[in-house]
């Protein structure tokens, strides 16, 4: 069956299933993806073992109460930041207002795949989000596509990230086949370089891998959030040479201009919590995180009263050999 109902951690869920990819996705926890996995393959999304999947709570900290792990939306900013121009709004929360909201959503089933259409109104700016996601009938490729629509009387400010939590191991390789270099928004454990430096692609890891970044063991202690113009290829590759399969994300860099890369080498965690070891590979529309330094960095996006945006993101499971679509 292309698409059936199941619990996920006692969360009424839905599993889309195409030809060869399956995803999980929890209407209730702002349509987090818990699961993105091929048939036989291994499981791409990383899930916390030190925060349990919770319902949000209005006020709530995400990295405190919601930093579970998968696949959530950012959006209109992500780390928690004033609203550029307007004082008196109230501060926008740590990885938006996307996460917590409670949405609409319809299963369809077409030739293309089984599809989840879901749509949000914002409430700290007046907007409609819409996500639809399509798990494809025959080839290994989940599509997702978004439409944003600005239903307010003044000029909207934003930024729209992807935020997928993913399993890495040491070992585990990143590719940026056309971005050259990468800007710093943080970093912890490392001296070698500081917030807003622009630096190499692939940054130092030990290895000699030409535009490749290895990750290494987690003694190494030490994370990152990077962003890159994710340049004409559209592309990053994520590969697991142990099993010889490949994530691929792929976006027309006129729409999706940004990757963001928060890189946890066992470097970062809350207070109180052991270091993660995850990757946040994360296809986006402005940088950095915070909706205010995004217009210093002369990327913050705005739309007009009435203004609509359409962006499409795939993301490409891939077994050795494949060269996908």
């Amino acid at each position: 069956m292309p698409i059936h109902q199941l619990s996920v951690s006692g969360f009424p869920a839905v599993a889309l299933k195409g030809g060869e990819v399956e995803i999980v996705v929890v209407p209730s926890l702002g349509m987090k993806l818990t699961n993105l996995r091929r048939a036989r393959g291994r499981e791409w999304l990383w899930r916390s073992d030190q925060i349990p999947l919770a319902a949000p709570k209005p006020g709530a900290s995400y990295v405190e109460t919601a930093d579970s792990g998968g696949w959530d939306e950012c959006f209109p900013t992500v780390g928690p930041s004033p609203v550029p121009g307007n004082p008196a709004a109230a501060m926008l929360p740590d990885h938006g207002e996307l996460w917590s909201a409670e949405w609409e959503s319809v299963l369809l089933e077409g030739k293309g795949g089984p599809m989840l259409s879901a749509r949000v109104a914002g409430t700290r700016g007046r907007y409609l989000f819409q996500r639809d996601v399509t798990v494809d009938a025959h080839e290994p490729v989940v599509r997702f596509r978004y439409a944003l629509r600005h239903t307010g009387s003044a000029p909207f400010p934003w930024i729209w990230s992807s935020h997928p939590l993913l399993n890495v191991q040491p070992g585990t390789t990143l590719e940026l086949p056309t971005a050259t270099q990468v800007k710093v928004d943080a970093v912890h454990g490392r001296n070698d370089f500081e917030v807003d430096d622009i630096v190499a692609w692939p940054i130092a890891d030990g290895t000699d891998a030409p535009r490749r970044f290895t990750f290494p063991d987690p003694s190494a202690g030490w994370a990152t959030k990077l962003f890159a113009d994710v340049g004409p290829s559209g592309r990053t590759v994520l590969t697991d040479p142990r099993r010889g399969e490949r994530l691929e994300t792929r976006a027309d860099p006129a729409q999706v201009p940004q990757v963001g890369l928060w890189i946890n080498c066992g470097g970062w965690a809350p207070a109180g919590r052991t270091p993660y070891y995850n990757l946040a590979l994360e296809p986006c529309i402005g940088a950095p995180d915070r909706l205010d330094r995004a217009a210093e960095w002369g990327l913050m996006q705005t739309l007009e009263p009435g203004e609509e945006r359409v962006w499409e993101v795939e993301v490409w499971l891939l077994e050795e050999g494949e060269a996908g679509a």
